[in-house]
């Protein structure tokens, strides 16, 4: 599976996260901005694969909400013509800045591919930035090593 694939694959589990209706996993309403905003850290950290959160203090229902993300992560995938066995991690980070909510979306796959992708705003949306040229452009993604 190409790796661009997978980031479109995470980026619709994690947008449907953010919309704080979490239809992917049926109608689940949570507050994953609200809730980053109230964490000590400002952020939470969700492990999609493992349905885990990894950072950040979560209330139950969004603990809850994470771990049927990962129940329902294999159907989603095979839906969208890939398996979840393609991803290694699939995890974001989500905060609120002062220029809105925005998130961290970072994806690993079995082929040693690691990526990170900023997203902005609900729904999220590439992050955007002037080019040397004085053009508006989405950013690229960062391409992260693995350490093995």
């Amino acid at each position: 599976m190409k790796h661009n694939r997978l980031c479109a694959i995470a980026h619709n589990v994690a947008d449907s996260m953010a919309s704080g209706m979490c239809f992917v996993i049926g109608l689940w309403s949570v507050d994953v901005f609200g809730e980053a905003f109230a964490s000590k850290d400002g952020v939470i950290e969700v492990d999609f694969l493992h349905g885990q959160i990894v950072r950040g203090d979560a209330s139950d229902s969004l603990r809850s909400a994470a771990a049927r993300f990962a129940e329902i992560l294999p159907e989603f995938c095979q839906k969208n013509g890939a398996d979840v066995a393609d991803f290694d991690a699939l995890s974001a980070a989500f905060e609120v800045s002062p220029l809105g909510p925005r998130m961290s979306l970072t994806v690993s796959d079995r082929k040693g591919h690691c990526s990170v992708t900023e997203y902005a705003g609900v729904p999220l949306k590439r992050i955007r930035r002037l080019d040397n040229l004085g053009r508006i452009r989405r950013a690229t993604r960062q391409v992260v090593a693995i350490p093995r």
